[in-house]
C-alpha cells in the first residue's frame, strides 16, 4: 500500500477544510489480493504525528473507490486498488488544525509532520503465507513522507486485538 497523493482543502473562511488521501494497493504478485468491504473489515485507520505527538487520529474511516467494484469484495490485481480517504476535521487532536497538520514542517530544516495509514485484513496474512513471505502478518500500513525504512505499523491502530464484524463472518 502506498500514499499516492496528501493534501488540505478548504471552501473558504467559514469552511473548516478537509484532509484527502489517494493510496493505492497492489497485490505485489501475479495473484490478486481480494480484501472483504469495508476496506480492512473496519475502514482504515490514518494518524498523523507532529514533533510533539499525535495531532490527529480517525479509525474505521470510510473510503471511496477510484473504480466501483462488483459484489462484495475488493481486489488489488492486477490493477492496483485505489482509492481515496477524507478526514474531516472533527478528526484533529485539540489545538491542532487541519492545514497545520498538512503544511507544518514542509520548510527547509523543520521536522515534518508523519503521515501512516493502516488497514488491517486476514486476507493480506493468507496472501503473504501463500507467497513464501516470512511477515505473515494481516496489517498494510503507508506513510507519507517516504522514508527509505520500512513503516512498521507503529501506530495506535485499535484493529489489533478484536476483528470487526466483516473479518470475523470470513
Amino acid at each position: 500500500m502506498v500514499v499516492l497523493a496528501y493534501g488540505y482543502s478548504s471552501e473558504g473562511a467559514a469552511d473548516p477544510g478537509r484532509i484527502t488521501i489517494n493510496l493505492s494497493i497492489a497485490p505485489g504478485s501475479s495473484t490478486p489480493l481480494v480484501l472483504g468491504k469495508p476496506l480492512g473489515g473496519r475502514g482504515p485507520s490514518v494518524e498523523i504525528q507532529g514533533p510533539d505527538g499525535i495531532v490527529m487520529a480517525a479509525h474505521s474511516m470510510p473510503v471511496t473507490l477510484a473504480t466501483e467494484t462488483l459484489g462484495g469484495e475488493l481486489q488489488a490485481g492486477p490493477e492496483p486498488l485505489n482509492f481515496e480517504i477524507v478526514i474531516p476535521a472533527a478528526a484533529m487532536c485539540p489545538g491542532h488544525s487541519l492545514r497545520d497538520a498538512v503544511t507544518e514542517g514542509t520548510a527547509l530544516g523543520e521536522k515534518a509532520h508523519t503521515l501512516t495509514i493502516g488497514v488491517r485484513d486476514q486476507a493480506v496474512a493468507r496472501h503473504r503465507a501463500a507467497h513464501g513471505i516470512d511477515d505473515v502478518g494481516d496489517l498494510l500500513v503507508a506513510s507519507w513522507p517516504p522514508s527509505p525504512e520500512q513503516a512498521d505499523g507503529a501506530g495506535t491502530f485499535p484493529d489489533d486485538e478484536a476483528p470487526g464484524p466483516a473479518e470475523a463472518a470470513r
